[in-house]
């Protein structure tokens, strides 16, 4: 368990860090095949990453409090760089939805596969919710382009899959009432460095 009196200082941090992102973030959600295929009546059905673009989350979030993430356009995406192993991605609604933290730890560069995952909720009031009791099968973890900085070489990859959260997610503070997360498909790009 997180002690939560550090664990709420860094949630405070992260929601602050997020709607800031959110601020200056470029909406990058959605895609033309998305599009298309809701054209044809051949839309996603929700239970995979098909159709999120470069950036999107689709699941609902319920309890505590009440988010719908579609996969249509209404999430930004803010990712940490990652360096040995761990993915961090903050998806950021939009129209006043919140956000949802995926944290993979495990994974390395380049990994596909399961891994244990944690998930944190953000309320739009800025109520937290966090767990540890989840999944995340990564099916997509490609390379894209390597860049050089001058913090160093810079590797973009695109990584989607699925997951699942087992048990619901404890408020933080404790005392509140706890959220459920449904089976949920997200697609972001990281960035791995040395």
């Amino acid at each position: 368990m997180y002690d939560d009196s550090v664990r709420s200082q860094l949630a405070k941090f992260r929601c602050a860090l997020a709607w800031l992102l959110l601020a200056i973030a470029t909406v990058s959600c959605g895609s033309d095949d998305q599009h298309r295929a809701d054209a044809a009546g051949g839309a996603d059905d929700g239970s995979n990453a098909t159709g999120l673009g470069t950036c999107g989350l689709r699941t609902k979030v319920s309890g505590g409090t009440d988010i719908d993430f579609t996969g249509k356009d209404d999430a930004a995406c803010a990712t940490q760089h990652s360096f040995d192993t761990g993915l961090d991605g903050i998806f950021i609604g939009t129209e006043t939805k919140g956000t949802l933290e995926l944290l993979v730890d495990d994974v390395t560069e380049g990994e596909v596969g399961e891994f244990p995952a944690r998930v944190v909720v953000t309320s739009t009031a800025r109520e937290n919710w966090q767990g540890a009791g989840c999944t995340a099968t990564l099916s997509e973890h490609r390379l894209l382009r390597t860049e050089a900085s001058t913090i160093g070489e810079l590797r973009h990859y695109q990584v989607s899959g699925e997951g699942t959260c087992a048990d619901p997610l404890e408020s933080v503070p404790a005392g509140g009432a706890p959220v459920t997360v449904g089976p949920f498909a997200f697609r972001a790009e990281f960035t791995w460095r040395d």
